[in-house]
């Protein structure tokens, strides 16, 4: 009897599904070919037993082109890697650069598919571009950010820099001009008669 209460106890217990590895400051770089692919930089990384890993307290990741140099980067508040899906995701004030043209993107999420090279996000983005802010729901990008679209658009904003700053007189600043909204909108409602 005192054999099948210690193995029932065992049986019992908790399984532990916290990480395996701890590890903290990690600067990482990943190379094919001796050519540097990538950079990721996090404070702090949780490996578990089924190769997933947490970011925690942040991660930052360079991005190189074919002939090793920088291309683009991208920060996040926390990030995690997925191992069965091979993917990477990264939430909360995520910022993403593309070294060569400029543009800036924000969001609260995106999605990196290392095997694609894309980034994807079903989340509202706003992204800064060639004197414009675009704004929509929903991206699919490259992983360099060089070539972007975002899904369902919701605005452009122009930023005009070479007018003044602050109109003395309206107090209105002059560097932003909106564009027309020239959506078309097949259920728009029917005025209402004044009887």
């Amino acid at each position: 009897m005192l054999a099948c209460e210690s193995k029932n106890a065992v049986l019992e217990k908790e399984t532990y599904d916290g990480p395996s590895v701890t590890l903290d400051n990690i600067d990482v770089l990943v190379s094919d070919s001796a050519v540097t692919k990538l950079r990721l930089v996090a404070a702090k990384q949780l490996v578990y037993e089924n190769e997933d890993r947490d970011f925690p307290e942040g991660i930052y990741l360079e991005f190189y082109n074919a002939m090793g140099q920088l291309s683009s980067t991208l920060r996040a508040n926390t990030g995690y890697y997925f191992a069965k899906e091979d993917y990477y995701k990264a939430e909360g004030d995520v910022q993403m650069k593309s070294l060569a043209k400029g543009d800036e993107l924000h969001s609260e999420l995106l999605n990196w598919y290392p095997k694609e090279e894309r980034i994807y996000t079903d989340k509202f983005v706003t992204i800064k571009a060639d004197g414009e802010v675009l704004k929509g729901e929903g991206l699919e990008a490259s992983e360099d950010f060089d070539q972007y679209t975002i899904l369902n658009p919701t605005g452009v904003m122009t930023l005009n820099p070479t007018k003044g700053s602050v109109d003395e007189e309206s107090g209105f600043d002059e560097d932003l001009v909106f564009e027309e909204d020239t959506t078309s909108y097949d259920d728009e409602p029917e005025e209402i008669m004044e009887e």
